[in-house]
């Protein structure tokens, strides 16, 4: 193979650019990069700032402070401060204040129990929390000299002109000093009366809804105050509803409880909690505890079910920011959003530099870079064998190790704290480590995907499969064996249908079978994908019997383990024969027209010797015998010598020897053909019947060989038509083509076909000795076929018809080959 030209890799720099040591300095520096990169963008993931807002009080980390704040104090006031007395005693059921207070822990939402009650703890906003009911209000607050005011509607007073950015809500309605920030948002909730309908707010994004509670006559209490989903306490023991058949949580009734022996093995899930069951052909629904019931309905479809609104206007709610917790606030948000900032520099940094390390080193991998080389890709004998499945999964490793990294990067800050205790050795170990975990997962990742484009470079990615070895190796183990060869000798017909019926049960068994569906379906699909194959070489056969009809060679490869592949040898073995066939009658057929030409040419010379010593002995005094002797020798030598010429002239016709095209006008040529001929048709005593529709009509012909056609079929006509009838002669045009037509009848009974007629020395009345040679037909239709027309007979009965077409030219076109022809 010859060594490609590549001009701009003899170059310094792409010398530089493409050798090794710069391809390992790259790597190495892309893995380190990498590192920093994927750090960065945690760093900035994490970050505790919001890049859509400057100010903490507008970020969404203190919207979600105040909401949980609102939420809180709003659920406090309606599940505790509603149901407990003057000494501060919880009137309800104690599994309803066991709710409450498990709230409070999940939300992680500090409080502590005192001889007064509960209060509440936070350390981010002066808060006060009552209710109203029958004239009495019980609050909690953690603003000092709350009692020194008398009524609730002066505290409320003396607070809002104390604190800034207040919440405040009171009979039912939202208050605040904030400005709205103009982002409507639509909160929705169940009411207690209609479950399929719900209760719909709209409010600033920066405030809060009012919301609402309810409870039913089961035990459940539903509290909606800006929540999602609505919080649900219960004042009833779950354990002792489960065995009544009630799932207050999931808000269903279960009847008609099943025992074990009731309960098939064989049911599949067909939504959530219900169940089918194979073994009894029915239904049944399965609760959290393991236990199975016959019936499932909600609650509130029951007859008996009612759910009731609690009155919340009596509910006050009132909080505002701590100053100095406030301003604690903006400085560390400011910190943060500067960290932020720092973060997504480095992100963005990181990423351009990895980008174009990434664009680099997959471009050149594989690259060798031996100047002597043919070979443009090119592996380590190492890596070359190593399997192309090894390094997909090391890349798979690689994208999940670094993607639990990052889902799990407060674990990983929380365990390298408990290691170091020293806080900036603890931040900058923790992001050194980070950043060295990450470069060695990118050094597995990105190196298993430099040798995987490798591969794809060098060709080798299938080759160097295990996958594709183990197949390779258990198809040439098959293919030794004779069920291999028993199924390669089938016909075409039986594969294909053997392959179909292997579908169909595939497909039979998958459907009714669950243990083995997997494998199954994987065997359906390399079926089908095999089947799909074979309908493509089919259609590669078929286009190979295209070509065979039209003789011309097929370029397309059907792989040997095809079930066409036999059809397709046979068929390219029959193609050869039919070229070679073709080769040899062509052969055969030009050495039959050079026999011709030669013998003709050969005979020539000693006929003109035998004519010219003819007309010396017509000249001598010789008796009346002699006389007679020496004209019948005159004669037959005159007419030898015309089938010598006939035959030459055909032989040269054929050959495309001595035809000159010129452009002629084919009505006028026919013309004088047939004036030429009016001493003969008087002569011969019959009658000719000339219509010529076409005054002019060019053609590219070669006059004498156009004149001699003419000139045969009107001496054929003229010979051979009965005495009495009448010779026809038409002329016309016929799309771009010009006609000439001769028609008679026959002297004889036609006996012969078109085919045979048109062959050489052949006759149509095969009982005369005298007149034609039996060349004419023949030579009129070489001689018209080498001018480019077309020369037809049509016999019907005993009506002889001759028919010459010729294309007209047009004017440009007559230009054009008259230049070349000069």
């Amino acid at each position: 193979m010859a060594i490609k030209s590549r001009k701009f890799e003899q170059a310094e720099w792409f010398k530089i650019f493409s050798a090794k040591k710069t391809r390992i300095i790259a790597f190495i520096l892309a893995c380190v990069i990498a590192g920093g990169f994927c750090l960065s963008l945690v760093l900035y993931a994490n970050s505790h700032a919001d890049s859509s807002s400057k100010s903490y009080l507008k970020s969404e980390s203190y919207k979600l402070a105040s909401n949980e704040m609102y939420e809180e104090l709003c659920v406090t006031a309606s599940a505790y401060l509603r149901y407990v007395d003057e000494d501060w005693n919880y009137t309800q059921p104690r599994h309803l204040l066991n709710d409450y207070l498990n709230y409070l822990d999940y939300n992680r939402y500090k409080y502590k129990k005192t001889e007064d009650g509960i209060r509440l703890i936070d350390s981010r906003f002066d808060y006060y929390v009552g209710i109203t009911q029958n004239g009495k209000t019980i609050y909690l607050s953690n603003i000092k000299d709350i009692e020194n005011y008398d009524s609730e509607t002066d505290k409320i007073e003396a607070f809002k002109s104390s604190h800034k950015n207040y919440i405040l809500r009171r009979d039912n309605e939202i208050m605040s000093d904030r400005t709205s920030s103009g982002q409507i948002v639509d909160y929705y909730y169940n009411t207690a009366e209609y479950q399929d309908n719900v209760t719909e707010e709209f409010y600033a994004d920066n405030l809060m809804p009012v919301g609402g509670s309810y409870y039913d006559n089961y035990g459940r209490y539903f509290y909606n105050y800006g929540n999602y989903d609505p919080i649900a306490f219960y004042n009833v023991d779950s354990r002792y509803n489960v065995m009544k058949g009630l799932d207050l949580k999931n808000g269903l009734k279960y009847s008609d409880r099943l025992e074990d022996e009731e309960i098939g093995e064989n049911y599949y899930i067909d939504d959530g909690n219900e169940y089918y069951d194979y073994d009894n052909g029915r239904y049944y629904y399965e609760d959290d505890y393991g236990n199975a019931w016959a019936k499932c309905e909600n609650l509130y479809d029951l007859p008996d079910y009612k759910a009731t609104d609690n009155d919340d206007s009596g509910i006050t709610v009132f909080f505002a920011p701590k100053a100095e917790k406030l301003t604690a606030m903006e400085k560390e948000y400011t910190e943060a959003l500067n960290d932020m900032y720092r973060a997504k520099l480095f992100v963005i940094v990181f990423g351009v530099i990895e980008f174009i390390l990434v664009c680099y080193l997959l471009l050149i991998c594989a690259y060798n870079a031996e100047p002597e080389s043919v070979e443009r890709w090119k592996q380590g004998n190492f890596l070359k064998k190593v399997p192309t499945e090894v390094y997909l999964i090391l890349m798979v490793l690689a994208i999940t190790f670094a993607f639990v990294f990052v889902t799990c990067w407060n674990y990983y800050v929380s365990i390298t704290k408990n290691i170091f205790d020293n806080a900036l050795a603890n931040s900058v170990f923790r992001n050194i480590l980070a950043v060295a975990l990450f470069a060695l997962a990118y050094f597995a990742g990105f190196g298993s995907l430099m040798e995987f484009v490798g591969k794809i470079k060098t060709r080798s990615i299938f080759k160097e499969s295990l996958i594709c070895r183990s197949c390779k190796f258990l198809w040439r183990k098959y293919k030794e064996t004779s069920l291999y060869h028993y199924f390669h000798g089938l016909p075409l017909g039986v594969k294909l249908t053997l392959k179909f019926i292997l579908i169909f049960v595939g497909i039979f068994v998958v459907m009714s079978s669950r243990l083995t569906m997997l494998i199954l379906l994987a065997v359906e699909i390399v079926l089908c994908i095999s089947m799909l194959r074979d309908f493509s070489q089919l259609s590669k056969l078929s286009k190979q019997i295209d070509s065979l009809g039209e003789e011309k060679p097929y370029e397309g490869k059907i792989r040997k383990t095809s079930p066409v592949y036999a059809e397709s040898e046979k068929l390219n073995s029959v193609q050869d024969k039919v070229r070679e066939s073709v080769e040899q009658q062509i052969q055969s057929e030009r050495l039959k027209i050079e026999l011709v030409t030669n013998v003709s040419h050969d005979l020539k010379t000693p006929l003109t010797s035998i004519i010219s010593y003819i007309d010396l002995l017509k000249k001598m005094d010789l008796d009346d015998e002699a006389s007679s002797y020496v004209k019948i020798l005159d004669k037959k030598a005159q007419k030898l010598k015309g089938i010598v010429s006939d035959v030459f002239s055909i032989a040269k016709a054929t050959s495309g020897v001595d035809v000159n095209l010129t452009k002629l006008d084919f009505v006028m040529l026919l013309n004088q053909c047939i004036a030429d001929a009016e001493d003969k048709i008087a002569d011969s005593g019959k009658i000719v019947k000339i219509n010529i529709n076409a005054d002019s009509a060019m053609v590219m012909g070669d006059g004498d060989k156009l004149y001699r056609v003419f000139q045969n079929i009107v001496d054929n006509a003229l010979n051979y038509s009965m005495d009495g009838t009448r010779i026809f002669l038409d002329v016309y045009k016929k799309a771009d083509r010009i006609v000439f037509a001769e028609k008679n009848i026959s002297a004889t009974p036609i006996n012969f076909t078109e085919e045979e007629i048109l062959e050489r020395f052949v006759r149509g009345d095969k009982s005369r000795t005298d007149g034609g040679s039996g060349l004419g037909l023949s030579i009129s239709k070489s001689f018209t076929e080498a001018c480019g027309g077309i020369f037809n007979i049509e016999i019907d009965g005993d009506m002889f018809k001759a028919i010459v077409e010729m294309p007209i030219i047009q004017e440009d076109t007559a230009e054009k080959t008259d230049d070349k022809t000069e």
